[in-house]
């Protein structure tokens, strides 16, 4: 198995380290972020490098997670070998930029939840569909090799859907939590409920307006809830979030 190299060692990198636990991968860690770094290398056996540069020489191949903000530069002042693979995880750091910051090395963008990652049930997005990279994020979740770069940053708005649904899964939680219902009891009715109703849109060969219909009777308590979700405008809410997070991400695609 290869030797990935992990520049940027934040709370994704832990994430993706949990899940790849058990893959055959040797991992080397940079040493931004000391107390970090060491941290991840005693927990999951990995190496430390002295510098970045140090990771990318003793790496087949190299998984991004540093700031946004600064991560393309940083990538820069590093020297990458011909072909080496380069997957960044760096939310707005399009394909064009990456691959001008680790030529001649192989880049490629992801994008991936993290959480549901270190469980093993993450999707991840790819593009392009690099060979390496789609065998080493198929450990973690299924992943979605996306054909062009525009797909790729549209999808690529579901990392915040996925941080945002935690979230409102939390608040619901809350307000059965409210009404009487142990913590526990709330949080496992909507989890629950969330992830058997996934799983149906997943595994059901009906389209997904029929199961839609299926689940709305006339009259009843469903659609008196999505009547009065509508007339709060929630539901549009969530095109208008999606739109801006679009917007913020799409500027970095070139």
């Amino acid at each position: 198995m290869a030797t990935i190299g992990i520049l940027g060692v934040g709370g994704l990198a832990g994430l993706m380290l949990r899940g790849w636990q058990g893959s055959g991968h040797r991992f080397i860690l940079s040493p931004r972020g000391a107390e970090a770094s060491a941290r991840l290398a005693a927990e999951f056996g990995c190496d430390r490098a002295d510098s970045n540069q140090a990771v990318v020489d003793g790496a087949d191949a190299v998984f991004v997670s540093l700031p946004a903000a600064t991560g393309a530069d940083e990538l820069a002042r590093l020297r990458f070998r011909p072909g080496q693979p380069v997957l960044s995880a760096m939310a707005g750091t399009g394909l064009t930029r990456l691959q001008q910051a680790v030529g001649p090395a192989r880049a490629a963008v992801g994008m991936m939840p993290g959480y549901a990652n270190a469980y093993r049930l993450g999707p991840s997005i790819l593009c392009p569909d690099d060979g390496f990279w789609h065998e080493a994020l198929a450990h973690v979740g299924p992943v979605h090799a996306l054909p062009d770069e525009a797909q790729f940053t549209a999808a690529a708005t579901f990392g915040a859907l996925s941080g945002a649904s935690i979230w409102w899964m939390a608040h619901v939680a809350d307000w059965f939590a409210a009404q009487g219902l142990d913590r526990a009891t709330a949080l496992a009715l909507v989890a629950g409920t969330l992830r058997g109703n996934a799983e149906v849109l997943l595994r059901e060969p009906r389209p997904v307006g029929d199961i839609c219909a299926g689940v709305t009777t006339p009259g009843g308590i469903t659609l008196q809830l999505l009547d009065h979700l509508g007339g709060k405008g929630a539901l549009e809410a969530w095109d208008s979030g999606l739109d801006a997070v679009l917007r913020r991400i799409g500027g970095g695609k070139g």
